[in-house]
């Protein structure tokens, strides 16, 4: 019951701020993110997620540009043009972010797999050594990954200028809760 309620007031809270935002928070947002990343990783990586996410937004343009054609000049065409251009930069951002998410990522798979792989020899040594694990740092470790996950759809989705830092970030906090959640399974599954 909790869940749908949450589902409820999000999806509310979503539709409350795709019809207010001004256009101009969505364009300070975008060219705050391109110049985050060309200061942080150099104007090649900006380059290379701009590149990698064109299709999407090329697509989205197209549908947009058919959709406001019929379009006329009443207030509420005019506002609704608004609120077009404005779901062309939400995507242009959640897009954007997450193929700077990708890049990181490619990057950080062997650290993800590197913490995977020595946590299982951790359980497996604490196995053999005849030491408990402990349900409490797996608890942990599940909530945790969970908590990162939701952080990063939050990121992605959110309409105001964030941290890029936020993208290496959730590769290593999965890292780290991975590591957790597997070395402290039980012993027998």
């Amino acid at each position: 019951a909790w869940g749908v309620f949450v589902a409820l007031v999000l999806f509310i809270g979503f539709l409350a701020t795709w019809a207010l935002i001004p256009s101009t928070a969505l364009e300070a947002t975008w060219r705050t993110e391109q110049e985050q990343m060309a200061a942080m990783a150099g104007a090649e990586a900006n380059q290379w997620v701009l590149l990698e996410s064109a299709n999407v937004r090329a697509d989205t343009a197209a549908s947009a540009r058919t959709s406001a054609a019929s379009l006329t000049n009443s207030r509420f065409d005019q506002w609704l043009l608004d609120r077009i251009y404005a779901t062309l930069l939400w995507v242009a951002v959640i897009t954007y972010r997450a193929q700077a998410l990708l890049m990181w990522s490619l990057i950080g798979i062997p650290l993800i797999l590197a913490a995977s792989v020595d946590g299982f020899y951790v359980r497996e040594i604490r196995k053999m050594a005849f030491t408990s694990q402990s349900p409490i740092r797996h608890k942990i470790g599940i909530h945790a990954f969970k908590v990162v996950s939701l952080a990063m759809v939050a990121w992605l989705c959110l309409p105001i200028p964030m941290p890029i830092v936020v993208a290496p970030a959730v590769v290593c906090f999965v890292a780290v809760s991975l590591w957790l959640w597997v070395a402290n399974l039980q012993k027998r599954l």
